[in-house]
């Protein structure tokens, strides 16, 4: 599957083709002639000025544009939306084939730029409006379908980002041809130059069969980058979902745990249940009970006083404790859970920091930490902590807030909190990247999480008085 990362790249890359494509409009051209030498008497120097301030005004032109679109797909329907993916991957492909087709633009802006703003104006002053008006795409003659295409698709995947990413890198395809030929416009070359753009249509022709390419890549990205909404109400009144073969343990408002198979409930001693690789664990009285998850007979004994997350596999028993105001953060070995072996710190955090959940997969745990200045999931490799690379950080974040992972095999689930929604997120473990959105919530919470092999699973909370609800989706 693509990542957003990569959508977000083949979305700018079809933008800047789209940029460079509107070169071949007369404001572009009238541009090439204004800024340059023979459009006024400053000499070269002013010239220069005029193409920096040009290609700033065209910057921000792009980002309010599709910046703004963007943040209004985000709080119209939010990100994340699978039948906005669907409306923008078909978007993509009408474009990308009226595109190769060379069809007609319409409907067409046929508005030119202010051509007095030149005259009244000093020319850096003027350069960078025109730069503005350019960057905005739709207040001058529109030379491509792909400007109206990224418009709807920057709407419809609701992320502000990607649409400050996609007028970025359409203001620097429109500023770069003219900052590069205006300087040389009274020389050979320059005069070369704007001849073949004037007298070959083959070459606008040949930029826009590449728009129509990037178009049908962008296509195929929003395709298989769309989340999969569907979710399934696995829950009700229960929190901290913990897979458990063809089971699923849980927890209900009141701290009482439970584990539910073959359509039966059964209550678990204790709360915070966890399960992985045929256990189960709860913690009662400062103890993690170690049960079976075929028979739930206690099967071995670890106290864990204060602790309040559990995570377990078939070697490893890691839990969460606060004690003194302070998180930590410890395993033991219960390859033998009858006989234990011996503690483990693997970190703690006071003050402000805290730190997350654990999950555990083998050997591998993962968990969250959260300061005032960043978020972090980190990965460690227990029974390695003296070996290099023992500990590392999977992913790291001063603008988002990283929370609840889960690891299974080569794959880790989390939340992405942003100001716009919390978004559960599958990635590659180790893998680069933020991964792929499988839900997004604009008003609940989402919470804990937990991997199996078909399914992911999360904890929302909704409401002011908190209504729990489990969710899963397939992966």
């Amino acid at each position: 599957m693509l990542s957003v990362d990569g959508l977000e790249l083949t979305l700018a890359a079809a933008a800047f083709l789209a940029g460079l494509t509107g070169t071949w409009s007369p404001c572009g051209f009238s541009m090439i002639e204004t800024i340059g030498p023979v459009g006024h008497t400053g000499g070269r120097s002013t010239t220069l000025a005029a193409c920096l301030t040009f290609t700033l005004g065209a910057l921000v032109g792009g980002v309010v544009t599709f910046g703004a679109l963007g943040a209004l797909g985000g709080v119209v329907h939010g990100a994340g939306d699978r039948l906005a993916y669907a409306l923008a991957a078909a978007l993509a492909l009408a474009a990308a084939l009226a595109e190769l087709r060379g069809t007609a633009i319409m409907p067409q802006v046929r508005r030119q730029l202010p051509e007095h703003w030149r005259r009244v104006m000093p020319m850096p002053v003027a350069a960078g409006l025109y730069g503005v008006l350019l960057g905005l795409g739709f207040t001058t003659f529109v030379l491509t379908f792909g400007v109206f295409a990224l418009a709807g698709i920057v709407a419809a995947v609701g992320e502000p980002a990607v649409g400050v990413a996609v007028g970025l890198a359409f203001a620097v395809g429109r500023a770069l041809p003219i900052t590069l030929v205006a300087p040389i416009a009274d020389r050979p070359a320059g005069i070369r130059v704007t001849e073949a753009m004037a007298g070959r249509p083959a070459i606008y022709r040949g930029f826009r069969v590449g728009d129509g390419l990037a178009l049908l890549g962008a296509a195929v990205a929003l395709a298989v980058t769309a989340p999969a909404t569907a979710s399934k109400v696995e829950a009700q009144s229960a929190a901290d979902p913990a897979p458990a073969g063809d089971g699923l343990a849980f927890e209900r408002p009141d701290g009482s745990a439970f584990l539910r198979r073959d359509g039966h409930r059964t209550a678990l001693p204790g709360h915070d249940p966890a399960a992985g690789q045929g256990r189960v664990a709860v913690v009662l009285n400062d103890e993690i009970l170690v049960l079976s998850a075929t028979s739930l007979e206690v099967i071995g004994r670890v106290p864990a006083a204060d602790a309040d997350a559990v995570a377990i596999s078939g070697r490893w028993v890691a839990w969460r404790a606060r004690t003194n105001g302070r998180d930590m953060l410890r395993a033991r070995n219960v390859a033998d859970p009858a006989a234990p072996g011996p503690e483990r710190s693997l970190g703690r955090a006071g003050g402000a920091a805290q730190l997350g959940r654990p999950s555990i997969d083998g050997n591998r745990l993962v968990y969250a930490r959260a300061t005032r200045h960043e978020n972090r999931i980190i990965k460690r490799l227990l029974g390695a902590e003296r070996k290099k690379r023992a500990k590392t950080t999977l992913m790291r974040s001063v603008v988002d807030g990283l929370s609840n992972p889960s690891i299974h095999g080569k794959s880790l689930l989390y939340v992405r909190n942003t100001k716009r929604a919390d978004r559960l997120k599958l990635a590659a473990v180790g893998g680069g990247g933020h991964g792929r959105t499988l839900l997004s919530r604009r008003h609940d919470t989402l919470w804990s999480t937990a991997l199996s092999e078909r399914r992911a699973y999360v904890t929302q909370i909704s409401g002011t008085a908190p209504q729990q609800r489990i969710l899963s989706v397939r992966r």
